[in-house]
Parts: structure tokens; C-alpha cells; sequence
């Protein structure tokens, strides 16, 4: 005979994450319903409002919404400056390590619904923001260099 288990639909959520990795600020996530341009500059209105006068750095890869005239607008009319990466560069962006560990340390719990789910990566993500390695590794592997030289 065996064990009785409790079976639980998978919970996915379709919608997109989006997320700014602050060094000296406020980390936001993010779940826009799509990636469209509009979308894309709510998201930066929310890091502008989430870190009001501080200098913003935003890295983003070249997806269309991110790179269109739009968004690039938009950033400057809010401070915020823009640096895109070369195409197929992700390892150069400082927020990967923190999606990969997100989606490492989210992906054996189980929840009821999305909206629970949305509240973990949240939790999740807010304290691995916080976390500072995430940075000083990527400043390591990409800066060091550049940093050894103005000392």
C-alpha cells in the first residue's frame, strides 16, 4: 500500500518580472502584465519613485521596448540614465546572478495561488537585493580592472 500524497497544480504566472538591482537604494520587482514600451516606462516611474534623488543606472539588455525612442524619453525625463548591453550579453548585467538565485530558491515551494506566488518572489527578491555579494562579485569579475587602475 501506498503513502497518501497531496496532490497541488503548479502555479505559473505568465505575466513577466521586471527588476531594478540598487546598490545604494531601493530594489524594485515588478510584474507588468506585458513588455510593451508603456509597461517598460511604468516600471521606470516605479525605480524613479522607489529611489526619489538618487542617481539611477539603469543596464538593460536591447529588447525592443527597451531600446525604442519612448522609453529612452521617458528615462531622461525622469533621470534616469540608460546603458545597454551588447546583444547576447547577459552575463554582463549585475541583476542575472540575482534572477538565477530568485528562480533557484522559489522553484521548490509551493503555493496556492499567483498572487501568493507574486508575494514570495517579492520576499525573495527583496532579500537578495539586499545582499551586496551579488554586486561586489559582478564588480570583481567586470570592473576590477578598471577599478585597479584609479587606485
Amino acid at each position: 500500500m501506498s503513502e497518501p500524497t497531496i496532490t497541488r497544480p503548479l502555479v505559473k504566472i505568465d505575466t513577466p518580472a521586471a527588476g531594478f538591482y540598487a546598490l545604494n537604494g531601493e530594489s524594485v520587482l515588478q510584474f507588468p502584465p506585458n513588455q510593451e514600451k508603456e509597461e517598460i516606462c511604468a516600471c521606470l516611474e516605479e525605480v524613479r519613485e522607489q529611489n526619489p534623488g538618487e542617481r539611477i543606472l539603469l543596464v538593460l539588455d536591447n529588447f525592443s521596448s527597451h531600446i525604442c525612442a519612448h522609453t529612452r524619453k521617458r528615462a531622461h525625463e525622469l533621470g534616469i540614465d540608460l546603458v545597454f548591453l551588447p546583444v547576447g550579453s547577459p552575463h554582463l548585467n549585475p541583476i542575472e546572478p540575482v534572477w538565477k538565485s530568485l528562480k533557484w530558491e522559489s522553484s521548490p515551494l509551493i503555493v496556492e495561488g499567483a498572487a501568493e506566488y507574486r508575494a514570495l518572489l517579492d520576499e525573495i527578491f527583496t532579500k537578495l537585493t539586499d545582499q551586496l555579494s551579488f554586486a561586489g562579485s559582478w564588480i570583481e569579475n567586470h570592473l576590477d580592472g578598471f577599478i585597479q587602475k584609479l587606485r
